[in-house]
């Protein structure tokens, strides 16, 4: 059966050591609104209990909500199905709250959380990775995007931690299970070579980290294949803006044939809305954006999503047709044909099911809920069920080999609601001996 309820955390001190040490310091802290689906009530030791951590209010609502709605149809799949080792499986999700960190140590030291997935922001990923650490719990990446979360040559690239300029942040429990920034910057910068060569390129994206990382990438890799592209200008309007027509105002006046964006959620809503009333479309070849191709953004946009530009993502459902998307969609349709969201996943969606899928058969494999046994089950790991085609997990990066898809706008797309969706879709993936000649002299590390 399934049972769902709010809980909300206690405020408490960080605590540290093994296991069982970790088990018995329960006053943790956790801010977030919880939302917890079980097998049966309750924990213990006849449960397995997977904790979420994802933002559910603010821009990124609908994205958050979309990875916490694949976790739980894929608990539900899996208590439907047995359990694992014959036990029911309980997750428990919170919001980032204003204290992340502390949020996940309450979804360890409170609610006993036997393995984790998460996050929706690459700078809170990067920011809580050592408190992840020292928890000692096997994390599973969904919805984060810097490169730097899964680079390990801190001898090529610097330790991010000790280092004022490193970028290798990898620690050793934090696994991702989708693409990263690297991978999405990659396809889109090898489209763009193979479909139009050198180009006069402007930039819009969010004015932090992850904006400026995938502006930066798409250059390095543009270099590196040979693409002597003319950068005219570069915009990031603060994140979560509500005009940016004067950043695109300021990109039309350099007159681009290409406009390369890296915004999602609401801001890629925000953006396509405003540079729609002001023409933008119709002044450029086209327009790229890395992972705002989501129902979400579609959806709100309706009618006024320009057809014939290029967005790209983690996941979109029609992309794959093998029997394991097909369950992935059969299950999510059965829990949210109803409900106040799109009734197909959004892009966070097919790697959070898997992630929650290859836990099972991870913990099936080693026979326990070991932390360090996971880990090492899961370094080399190839997942053969997931709804992107099998899925290998790299035993230096635990960045998964996993693919982008990058697909057209059109309203003639298959999708439950009124707009546009994605056709022609492609997909790209890339390897670590690729992406090093490719980023070569650019000093940015591959993440994979």
């Amino acid at each position: 059966m399934v049972n769902d309820h709010i809980r909300q955390g206690e405020s408490g001190d960080e605590s540290s050591g093994g296991r069982v040490n970790r088990r018995s310091f329960l006053a943790a802290a956790g801010t977030g609104t919880a939302v917890a689906l079980a097998g049966c009530s309750g924990g213990g030791d006849d449960t397995v209990n997977i904790g979420g951590i994802y933002l559910l209010s603010g821009v990124a609502q609908a994205l958050g909500t979309s990875s916490r709605n694949a976790a739980r149809a894929a608990v539900d799949d899996i208590n439907e199905n047995g359990g694992i080792n014959g036990k029911d499986v309980e997750i428990t999700v919170k919001d980032h709250g204003n204290n992340p960190a502390q949020t996940i140590r309450s979804l360890v030291q409170e609610d006993n959380s036997d393995v984790l997935i998460g996050i929706t922001s690459s700078g809170v990923g990067l920011s809580t990775a050592p408190t992840i650490e020292s928890l000692g719990v096997p994390f599973m990446a969904t919805d984060i995007g810097t490169p730097y979360l899964t680079e390990f040559d801190t001898d090529s690239y610097g330790d991010y931690y000790n280092s004022a300029d490193g970028t290798a942040a990898l620690k050793p429990n934090i696994f991702r299970s989708t693409a990263n920034t690297s991978h999405m910057t990659y396809g889109i910068a090898k489209y763009v070579a193979d479909n139009y060569g050198a180009m006069r390129v402007a930039n819009m994206g969010p004015d932090y980290a992850y904006g400026e990382q995938c502006w930066e990438y798409f250059k390095a890799y543009s270099e590196g294949l040979g693409v002597d592209h003319d950068y005219v200008a570069s915009e990031f309007p603060s994140l979560e803006a509500n005009d940016m027509t004067p950043q695109i105002n300021s990109v039309l006046n350099n007159d681009p044939d290409l406009v390369f964006t890296s915004f999602w959620a609401g801001d890629a809503t925000t953006f396509i809305s405003q540079a729609a009333e002001q023409g933008l479309f119709d002044e450029v070849e086209d327009v790229f954006d890395t992972i705002g191709a989501d129902p979400t953004v579609y959806s709100a946009l309706g009618d006024t999503t320009p057809e014939g530009i290029h967005m790209s993502g983690w996941y979109w459902p029609t992309a794959y047709d093998n029997e394991h998307n097909q369950a992935f969609l059969d299950k999510y349709d059965s829990m949210y044909s109803d409900a106040n969201v799109p009734s197909i996943p959004g892009f966070t969606g097919g790697q959070t099911w898997g992630a929650v899928q290859t836990y099972k058969q991870v913990i099936e494999s080693v026979g326990s809920l070991d932390a360090d046994d996971i880990v090492s089950e899961l370094e080399g790991f190839t997942f053969e069920e997931d709804p992107r085609g099998p899925i290998t997990f790299d035993a230096d990066s635990h960045q998964a080999q996993a693919p982008v898809t990058l697909g057209t706008t059109s309203f003639d797309a298959d999708v439950p609601y009124d707009g546009a969706g994605l056709v022609d879709i492609q997909k790209y993936t890339i390897t670590r001996d690729e992406s090093l000649e490719l980023l070569d002299g650019s000093g940015l590390g591959p993440g994979m």
